[in-house]
């Protein structure tokens, strides 16, 4: 469980780079973004973690709902999913935050940036 947000984190990179390569990622700086961390590891899960929030719907926070989405594809992979994203609620409020989301997947509260 301690590598899951290491590993998370890389395949929402993965993702990022497959959207840009079949120009489907929506949003001009979020291309200028992915090439920034594809030279820069520093930015390599920086990037797609707050480029994953952003492109979930919401209202500056995700539901648990929100994140099937997500989560149902990797879940056969990734057991731990479930039990790793409701930990990310730190507050237990039923939604997870921008910050919550960031810290849970392994950024500094400095990286933790409001794009959306």
């Amino acid at each position: 469980m301690l590598q899951f947000p290491e590993r998370m984190a890389d395949w929402l990179f993965q993702v990022m780079k497959e959207l840009k390569k079949r120009r489907e990622l929506q949003g001009l700086e979020w291309e200028e973004l992915i090439n920034e961390a594809e030279q820069n590891d520093d930015k390599r899960h920086v990037y797609p973690v707050i480029w994953k929030f952003c492109d979930l719907p919401h209202d500056k926070h995700v539901s648990h709902h929100e994140l099937i989405p997500i989560t149902a594809p990797v879940i056969p992979m990734e057991s731990c999913i479930k039990p790793f994203l409701e930990g990310c609620d730190t507050n237990k409020d039923g939604s997870i935050t921008i910050k919550e989301w960031g810290i849970c997947l392994g950024l500094k509260e400095g990286e933790i940036q409001e794009r959306c």
